[in-house]
């Protein structure tokens, strides 16, 4: 992504500010530095604004809330039919 957006980031993004372990904190310093940030995650923000990365947490997080629902015997309580449908469907895709 931040190849895709290299050119929007490196457009307006001002100099960097450096400040030393003594050296005081100003309003410009802090401006500059909070607009540098609001100008890289603007960058990585794809065009319909969403968060493009590669999150597969659902892929190690699903197994064992399913074991612990089903032990616990909860998992029908806790996911509908269709929640349940749509995770054996998600987890199928991304195997």
């Amino acid at each position: 992504q931040l190849r895709k957006n290299k050119d929007k980031l490196y457009f307006s993004v001002p100099p960097v500010v450096k400040l030393g372990y003594d050296d005081e904190v100003t309003y410009e310093a802090s401006t500059t530095t909070s607009r540098r940030a609001i100008g890289f995650f603007s960058a990585m923000q794809g065009e319909d604004g969403h968060w493009a990365a590669n999150y597969d947490a659902p892929l190690f997080l699903m197994p064992p809330l399913v074991f612990t629902l089903y032990i616990s015997g909860t998992l029908n309580t806790i996911f509908s039919h269709e929640h349940r449908k749509e995770t054996l469907r998600y987890m199928y895709c991304h195997q």
